[in-house]
Formats: C-alpha cells, sequence, structure tokens
C-alpha cells in the first residue's frame, strides 16, 4: 500500500471517473423499443453548464404534483432505447417522461456515426412551470452521452442539441432504479459524499452497472488514514483511491495512508465489476477515516461496593480473577488518531464468556461492541444477571474494627478489549490472551469479631 498521497485535482478526478461511467445501454438492460418521430416543437430550455447548487438541491427535495403539469414534449417510457433520425445541424429534439418515486435515472445517448456531435441534457419541469437542467453531457464529436440524476416524482424531458449533425441516427434512453442506498446521489466528483472528520463505516449497494460511489475524506490534522473495504468475497465491487490517478488498495484488510499533509483529501471510489452481474440487494463495507493508533484510560469492572475476594484465597492453582462483579459489569476505552487527538466513529470489542464453569473450560466470547463518542471514549454497562455455582472460596476481611470470615461462591469467566483495524491495542492481549473474571454469585457471612 503506498502511504505517499497526492493532492487531488478536481478536474482530473471528473476526468478518471468519467472513464468508466460511459457505458452501454446493454449494462443498463434497456430495451430496443423501434424509432420515433422527431418532435417539431421549438421549445427553450436553459442549458447552460453552469446551475445554481443551492436551486438544484431545493428542486431535488421537492415533489412536484403529477396533475398540474402539462407535458411540453412527446411523452415516452423509460427502460427502452429509442432510436431517432433526422436531427439537423442547430436543431433541438425533446422527449418528455414521468417519475413516479425517489429513484436515479440514467439518460444515454448512444451510436452516434461520425460528423455527428450532440449533446445531451436533462430537464425538470417545475410545478410553476419553470424549468431546471440537472445535468447536460457535452462530449467532443460522436462520443456517447450519459447524464446521471437524482429524480424524485415528477416530470422531466429528454433535450437534444445538435451541434453537428447529418441527420443519421442514433439511440437514446433512460434508466431508473429505485433501489438506492443512503449515500445517493455521489456518482460524481461535485457530488462527493462528504465525510466528517472522524472514523465512518458506510454500508452501500450498487443499483445498476453505471453506478458510482465516490466518498471524500479530509485528513485535518494530517492524521493517518484508515481504508478497509469487505466485500464478503463476492468480488462484485471494485475499489480505488485517488493518487495520481486511481488505485486499487486491498480488500479484506486494513490499508493505513500515512505521511498525509493538513487538510489533505483523499477519495475513494467504488464501481461495479462488470465482469459480474450487478446484485442492488447485496450491500458492501466501507471502513474509511482516521485510524486508531493509540488507546488509553481502559477499565473493566464490577460495582464500586463489591468486597473482593483476595489474592490469597484462590488456591489450590486456581487462577486469580483480576476483575470481580456482583450483577454489573461496566467498561470502557478512549480511541486516539496518530496526532493524538480522540476519534468519534470507532469501534473498541469488549470479548467476553462470563461463564466458563471451570478454569479449563471451553471459552465462547460474546462481542460487546460500541462506537465512541466525540471526544473518543467508548463506554459500555453489560448486566450479568444471577448465577449459581458450587465453587466456594473462603476469605477474610477487616472492616470498622471486625474480622470478618466471608464465604463467596464464584463463576469463572474471562475478557480482552480489542480495537478493530488497529494492531496491538488490544488490552488482554498483548501479553496474555485474556484478563480473568469472577462472577460472585453469592457471599456468606461466617463470622464477625472484633479484631
Amino acid at each position: 500500500m503506498k502511504k505517499t498521497m497526492v493532492l487531488l485535482s478536481t478536474t482530473a478526478l471528473t476526468s478518471a471517473l468519467y472513464a468508466h461511467a460511459q457505458v452501454g445501454s446493454q449494462e443498463l438492460n434497456l430495451k430496443p423499443a423501434g424509432e420515433v418521430k422527431l418532435s417539431q416543437k421549438k421549445l427553450t430550455f436553459n442549458t447552460a453548464k453552469k446551475r445554481n447548487k443551492k436551486a438544484l438541491s431545493s428542486v431535488a427535495n421537492t415533489e412536484v404534483s403529477t396533475t398540474s403539469i402539462t407535458p411540453q414534449c412527446p411523452t415516452l417510457a423509460t427502460g427502452n432505447l429509442y432510436t431517432l433520425s433526422g436531427l439537423n445541424v442547430g436543431g433541438t429534439a425533446c422527449y418528455h417522461f414521468e417519475i413516479t418515486e425517489r429513484s436515479k435515472t440514467t439518460a444515454l445517448l448512444l451510436n452516434q456515426e461520425t460528423g455527428n456531435n450532440i449533446d445531451l441534457s436533462i430537464i425538470r419541469h417545475n410545478e410553476d412551470n419553470t424549468y431546471t437542467t440537472l445535468g447536460t453531457s457535452s462530449n467532443a464529436a460522436n462520443a456517447d452521452e450519459t447524464v446521471v440524476v437524482l429524480t424524485v416524482p415528477g416530470h422531466y424531458y429528454w433535450f437534444m442539441e445538435a451541434q453537428e449533425s447529418t441527420g443519421a441516427a442514433f439511440n437514446f434512453g433512460a434508466a431508473v432504479t429505485t433501489e438506492l442506498d443512503d449515500y445517493e446521489f455521489n456518482d460524481t466528483a461535485a457530488t462527493a459524499t462528504v465525510l466528517a472528520d472522524k472514523q465512518h463505516k458506510i454500508s452501500a449497494n450498487m443499483d445498476s452497472a453505471t453506478d458510482i460511489d465516490i466518498y471524500k475524506f479530509t485528513a485535518v490534522r494530517g492524521q493517518d488514514v484508515l481504508l478497509n473495504f469487505s466485500d464478503n468475497n463476492l468480488d462484485e465491487w471494485i475499489v480505488e483511491y485517488y493518487s495520481a490517478g486511481w488505485q486499487t488498495f486491498t480488500i479484506n484488510a486494513d490499508n493505513t495512508l500515512g505521511n498525509l499533509q493538513p487538510n489533505q483529501e483523499i477519495y475513494v471510489r467504488v464501481r461495479p465489476n462488470l465482469a459480474l452481474p450487478v446484485n442492488p440487494n447485496n450491500y458492501y463495507a466501507l471502513t474509511f477515516g482516521s485510524k486508531v493508533v493509540s488507546a488509553s484510560n481502559h477499565y473493566v469492572s464490577g460495582e464500586s461496593n463489591v468486597n473482593r475476594v483476595p489474592y490469597s484465597s484462590f488456591v489450590s492453582n486456581l487462577p486469580y480473577a483480576t476483575t470481580q462483579a456482583y450483577r454489573k459489569l461496566t467498561w470502557g476505552i478512549t480511541l486516539q488518531d496518530s496526532t493524538g487527538q480522540p476519534i468519534e466513529g470507532a469501534s473498541a470489542v469488549l470479548k467476553f464468556d462470563q461463564d466458563i464453569r471451570e478454569p479449563e473450560g471451553v471459552i465462547e466470547y460474546t462481542d460487546y461492541e460500541m462506537v465512541s463518542n466525540s471526544i473518543g471514549v467508548v463506554s459500555g454497562t453489560i448486566n450479568l444477571g444471577s448465577c449459581y455455582s458450587d465453587l466456594t472460596l473462603r476469605h477474610t476481611e477487616y472492616s470498622l474494627g471486625y474480622k470478618n470470615i466471608w464465604d463467596t461462591d464464584l463463576v469463572y469467566g474471562v475478557w480482552r478489549l480489542e480495537v478493530p483495524h488497529s494492531v496491538g491495542l488490544g488490552v488482554g492481549g498483548d501479553n496474555v490472551e485474556y484478563v480473568w473474571f469472577s462472577h460472585l454469585c453469592d457471599q456468606d457471612l461466617v463470622s464477625s469479631n472484633p479484631s
């Protein structure tokens, strides 16, 4: 894994992205639907390349009444691939389609002959009969055009402008998917999901062959950054980070990016492996953000009033129970990055087997995982419940001038603390495999005499 990162150029990123985005109708499962008649309506839409992002965001989250709109162009269905001919240079063509639920729409213009150069836009018909250009593709010469937009219920148009044309036939259509994850719409550099200064655990899918997920994280302090991509061995995704070009990194493993500059931006891109079918029901897991490199203030303890069984009472080679509790166990740890600052969003795991009956018994851990808060603190509580044991240890307690003899029934357990995606931070594992625990089931006072 290369540790030297190059600051990202948005232009370079966008160019690299669209090298993948130009895909054909077969990968989108568009059905051939024959030739359509060239629309003769002369409509003027604002297809300026510079658009108001705030206005677009507002529009994208507002549903349009389907009863108040009169389509201004012939209506076609999505999911089809249409053929159009006769569009001359300087001419335009317009077709309407309707969206009935929140979705992502991928519009294509394909198979232009040499000598043709037709631009494609997706335009939204607003409820007040104004129009908003959601996306435009204007590649050079006869290259294919692709526009990917997030669409809410409402009315939309394919709008095509012939910069050069011989009138030859070409194809256009749109695929719509409603199986969106929580990270749409982030297919482009401009719309990349911006991740806060913490560690993130992302679960997302690919809803089509043209879906791309791009995430951006800023190493504010120049701290080490963690990349971990889990695909459950499905091989359905290709995952890359950007450093002077897209570079793959090892999946199902921890990858560390170090030697970063303060405020250095890191981009990660996930895209479908087109050698396999796209299954929107399969989700990947991406852990991305500040890497935990140190931990402090760890504790695993019982109640403050525990009448502990001392070391001297663990006879017959019984292991000493460092941790003892009646009915409740509390635990915690503080996590820091490579600059010593606390990390939010990172996990710590208490692996705990509270009842192994015999010290030689088989250990079966239950994992208790918690996530750190804004000051890097992980904490949790486990309710132990009651227990019964035929193992009784006698011990002496001196309290308030009295010598008290106690018999304590206890059950053995073990625990260890681990920090996922970090090396050497486990407590109970650096020097020994685990820490012994005793669940104190019952304590009987045998005698109490002045000392």
